[in-house]
């Protein structure tokens, strides 16, 4: 049994951990706003699951007033679900354990929060659950280690289409008897086409891609200023210069046809910085119809920085809802909206 001790550690590592470098891997829950989601008899094994979240979470809520049910969904990830972290290993050392959030989005409320979390559990215990690994840039100078990283997943995990997602919700039940992954690469980076595409396709899974729109019609010259003003990580390892930061046009509609593609604004917003009619056609409906016209088809889902939930009330959320988009992004589900 994982020791209160060992479920704080871990949460400090996360917090801590580099995103822009490391693959992070998140328990998520499956969520349902249609009503038509099948819920099954829970089984042992989920009952367990289910039971380690609500622990998790209520000893890292007692610890750190700052912290939601997302950081004890990755603190149980990064002791259980990450390549060489099984068995109860974890980090530490000082720090908050609470994962980073935009600055313009506020904590919520003890009682949302609340609320989250009892989702969360009451979806695990009833099999509605998937595991996602969130990867920003991949450069080639990582390439070996996300290769070690992804075949562990590969041999464990079953890969997850958008149809395989609402196949578990309206059945209760995954086609492949292992567990569901999905590698989830952000940001539009072509390291994600040049590195990560090919070493998925090559281990049989399916990943699941989110670029902000106008960082692909940033010309190349002008992206590393676009990254640094707009919070997307470009790291030392990346090609110096002029050269090109971001996929094409072309490199994405290329990934369409074996990957999965979902909305991330245009600029890599956070949904509370759209406030406006202005700012929805920006960052919402102007991105949602190029990457219709690039793909061939509405993108599967949608996920703003800082991975926020669903909220009907804010705009941007309400207008990406009336677009068509089924499904949700956030830190610790994914939600079919339609």
């Amino acid at each position: 049994m994982t020791t209160d001790a060992e479920l704080l550690a871990a949460a400090r590592a996360v917090a801590a951990e580099d995103e822009d470098r490391a693959g992070v891997a998140m328990l998520v829950a499956l969520l349902d706003r249609t009503g038509t989601a099948t819920t099954g008899t829970p089984d042992p094994a989920d009952r367990a699951l289910a039971a380690d979240v609500r622990r998790a979470w209520e000893v890292l809520r007692a610890a750190d007033p700052d912290t939601t049910v997302q950081d004890a969904l990755a603190a149980l990830a990064l002791l259980h679900l990450r390549p060489g972290t099984q068995g109860g290993r974890g980090g530490g050392g000082g720090g908050g354990l609470a994962a980073w959030r935009p600055g313009d989005t506020g904590r919520p409320d003890h009682g949302t929060r609340d609320a989250e979390a009892d989702a969360v559990v009451d979806a695990v215990l009833h099999g509605r659950h998937l595991r996602v690994v969130n990867w920003h840039n991949t450069p080639a100078s990582h390439a070996e280690e996300l290769r070690r990283e992804l075949t562990w997943y590969a041999e464990r995990f079953s890969p997850v289409t958008e149809a395989d997602l609402h196949t578990a919700l309206d059945t209760g039940r995954w086609a492949d008897p292992r567990p569901g992954v999905v590698p989830a690469f952000f940001d539009g980076f072509a390291s994600a086409v040049q590195v990560a595409a090919p070493l998925c396709e090559e281990l049989g899974l399916v990943g699941w891609f989110y670029p902000p729109t106008e960082f692909l019609d940033c010309p190349p010259e002008q992206q590393r200023a676009f990254a640094a003003e707009h919070d997307l990580g470009v790291l030392d390892e990346d090609l110096p210069g002029d050269a090109p930061l971001a996929m094409t046009w072309d490199d994405l509609a290329d990934l369409a046809g074996r990957h999965v593609v979902c909305g991330h604004s245009a600029t890599h917003a956070s949904s509370a910085s759209v406030r406006t009619p202005a700012d929805v056609d920006r960052q919402v409906l102007r991105p949602l119809a190029r990457l219709t016209e690039v793909i061939g088809r509405r993108p599967a889902g949608w996920a703003w920085l800082g991975g926020t939930p669903f909220d009907p009330a804010a705009p941007g959320d309400a207008a990406v809802a009336e677009s068509g988009i089924r499904l949700w992004t956030s830190n610790a589900a994914v939600e079919r909206l339609r």
